[in-house]
């Protein structure tokens, strides 16, 4: 197909199904989130135009939504990793739990940039147990340890985080708070 007609055949089921995908990313992700999933929906959609079904709609926008429903998992999987990260701060001892005074983020800010200055292997445990939701054992069998090994390491690397993070001073009068 020439160009022109596959940009004229795009734009029109763009404005056919722009709505129902949106309406299906916001039962989903909520109203926040449902521009930002039908939007990357359809750049997917742009890039792999040659694999949408051409002459069914039912099918079209099946595809679309089946497209969707990736980006969705994506954009909850975020989430999923933003509720870890505040599980992983309430595990911290009180002093660095926060008095409520800092917003999400500052305290999303302050906990990358203490990551970022972990050992790689601490900051690895962390990601593992708190980002990608890994069982003890889980996390035993992706690094070749023992649930024991796994267990001494993680508590070594929250105390050390923490450590990390009293000494950003986020939460100490002297930074103002």
């Amino acid at each position: 197909m020439p160009e022109e007609d596959e940009e004229k055949w795009f734009e029109e089921m763009f404005r056919a199904f722009y709505e129902p995908v949106w309406a299906y990313a916001a039962r989903r992700v909520g109203l926040t989130g449902a521009d930002d999933v039908a939007s990357c929906t359809f750049q997917t959609a742009w890039r792999t135009r040659n694999r949408i079904p051409r002459d069914d709609d039912r099918a079209v926008v099946a595809w679309l939504y089946r497209v969707a429903w990736g980006h969705v998992r994506n954009a909850t999987r975020g989430e999923g990793r933003r509720q870890r990260l505040m599980a992983l701060l309430r595990q911290l001892p009180p002093e660095l739990s926060g008095d409520g005074t800092h917003d999400e983020e500052e305290v999303r800010t302050a906990m990358e940039t203490a990551m970022a200055r972990l050992r790689p292997k601490d900051g690895e445990i962390l990601r593992l147990h708190y980002w990608e939701d890994l069982a003890i054992e889980e996390i035993g069998g992706v690094l070749g340890l023992t649930p024991n090994a796994v267990r001494v390491r993680l508590c070594r690397a929250r105390t050390r985080l923490a450590d990390m993070l009293r000494g950003m001073c986020l939460w100490c009068e002297e930074a103002g708070r």
